[in-house]
């Protein structure tokens, strides 16, 4: 018999995550906390013209993870509980 996962609360973890995130990104903009808040990860990439004949476009998606990322996940762990 398999076991029954419930995903009902990982959104929460989410937009800990995310709002962590956040949280990391403006506190990178002071002095006294940059060192601390500076990016782990920081990958993406970056289209900067994409032109096809009707339209003339641009994409760029990068993801970026910091203390505030990691501290948001504790967080949205421990509301789960």
């Amino acid at each position: 018999m398999m076991a029954k996962v419930s995903y009902k609360g990982w959104w929460v973890v989410i937009l800990c995550v995310i709002l962590g995130s956040f949280l990391g990104v403006f506190l990178q903009r002071f002095t006294a906390t940059e060192r601390l808040f500076r990016n782990i990860i920081d990958v993406g990439f970056n289209v900067k013209n994409l032109d096809l004949i009707v339209i003339d476009l641009g994409f760029r998606l990068y993801i970026r993870a910091n203390l505030g990322s990691l501290i948001g996940g504790i967080f949205g762990v421990l509301v789960l509980r």
